[in-house]
């Protein structure tokens, strides 16, 4: 989360890797400030990446700031480094409130902490009561925050006498559209910084707010189809794909931080795409999925998930040279190897598979039309090589504005084309193509 990179002791650190944690630890906050004084409250805003991870302003007096880490490391000493910039920056700009977030519980937490540190402290979250009677702790697992701000908000609503009971049913569609609010500003921030020169991130951080009128208007709306739209799915499709990236990071030991800046510069490159850009990247990498895809919604239910991204895509980044973007293509990514194109894919299934995954490729680009990458080259795998896509059987549906000749003749066509596209395997790569840093 924090804005450059930064080498530390014990660990290498990816700073995309947090963002959905970091927005949703923000949103979690918006709705405790909300629960405390619902009504004088309205005016608040939250900044992102400016103070710190984030802060709560009321006009131009900022009331608290908040820095967010999800290091795997459990030491005091991997954080104490954030920790003291967080105090000086408060005292220099005379705020009264830093909060520290972390994922996980840290030990060896020196006995003048407080006094040391001050105005620092460790932000504590509810907890069901344990048998030591504790109700709280000054951690939040990342597989924990979904419920704490569905608690939350569905606490809120029950307690604000304004809003109606029937609201209690849609908490789900609230916090869905609350969570893609805040992490569209997330990623717009953490874009315009990543591609800023270090004398301008400031500049542009400090512009960024989320007005809280903003969060009240989805809160008190009477209507939440008119949420639902493209920029909405992008922006859960961009949840979900960051969600993902923090899981791969999480697993990996390795992680230098030479692959943790290349692999932050894919996420970056991919969590900007436009809807249109994002359609034909997850057209491109998924080419295995079934589903029309004609809107995001239908690539979110049906296009992506974890174990394509970890399992496929991102290993296949890790594992390879940084990949050419390709900013007039209709492939985000690929790798040029002697006259030969390699794409990425999220394609993560054993060899003993692979029939029925050419045959899933080839029916889906052949009923839908799919011509973003089929001309030549290779689609990478984690486990599968294959000459050709298209020594398969596939059938064909029969389309209601085309007759059967005109249709089996663009079928005939179509399978040419896709005979020149193989598969090949991670293993089986290019040495060329391979990151020597990982030998």
């Amino acid at each position: 989360m924090a804005v450059a990179p930064q080498v530390l002791p014990h660990t290498a650190i990816s700073t995309w890797s947090g963002f959905v944690y970091q927005g949703k630890l923000a949103l979690y906050h918006c709705l405790k400030m909300m629960s405390a004084d619902y009504e004088t409250n309205r005016d608040l805003k939250l900044q992102l990446e400016s103070q710190d991870d984030f802060a709560i302003f009321r006009q131009h007096q900022c009331l608290s700031m908040h820095q967010v880490k999800a290091y795997k490391d459990t030491l005091f000493s991997a954080y104490s480094h954030g920790i003291s910039t967080q105090r000086d920056n408060a005292k220099q700009r005379r705020i009264a409130l830093a909060y520290f977030h972390v994922a996980r519980p840290i030990r060896n937490i020196p006995e003048r902490f407080e006094a040391d540190y001050e105005p620092v402290r460790f932000y504590t979250y509810p907890i069901p009561p344990d048998t030591n009677g504790r109700i709280e702790q000054s951690f939040c697992p990342l597989n924990e925050v979904d419920n704490l701000i569905k608690d939350t908000l569905t606490n809120l609503i029950s307690d604000v006498v304004s809003l109606p009971n029937w609201k209690a049913n849609l908490v789900d569609k609230i916090q869905n559209t609350l969570e893609s609010i805040v992490n569209s500003k997330v990623i717009i921030t953490h874009s315009l910084i990543h591609e800023a020169t270090n004398s301008h991130q400031a500049t542009i951080a400090a512009n960024e707010f989320i007005e809280f009128s903003e969060l009240y208007n989805v809160i008190e709306a009477e209507d939440y189809v008119q949420f639902e739209n493209e920029a909405f799915f992008l922006s859960r499709l961009q949840i979900d794909i960051g969600t993902y990236f923090q899981e791969f990071c999480e697993r990996q030991d390795g992680l230098s931080q030479a692959a943790c800046q290349k692999l932050d510069d894919y996420l970056a490159t991919i969590t900007m795409l436009n809807i249109e850009e994002m359609k034909a990247f997850l057209r491109a990498t998924m080419p295995h999925k079934k589903g029309r895809f004609k809107t995001l919604s239908e690539f979110k239910d049906q296009s992506i998930d974890s174990d394509a991204m970890r399992l496929g895509m991102f290993k296949i980044f890790w594992k390879l040279v940084q990949a050419a973007r390709n900013e007039d293509s209709a492939v985000t990514f690929s790798w040029l190897n002697e006259g030969i194109f390699y794409y990425p894919t999220g394609i993560y299934h054993a060899a003993e598979h692979q029939a029925s995954i050419c045959h899933d490729i080839m029916q889906q680009a052949i009923n839908e039309d799919v011509e973003c990458l089929f001309e030549s080259g290779a689609l990478i795998t984690s486990a599968i090589d294959r000459d050709s896509i298209s020594d398969v059987i596939v059938g064909i549906d029969s389309a209601e504005d085309m007759d059967t000749t005109e249709h089996e003749l663009l079928r005939e066509n179509r399978i040419g084309n896709y005979k020149k596209v193989a598969m090949v395997s991670l293993n089986n790569i290019p040495e060329s193509l391979k990151d020597a840093e990982l030998d």
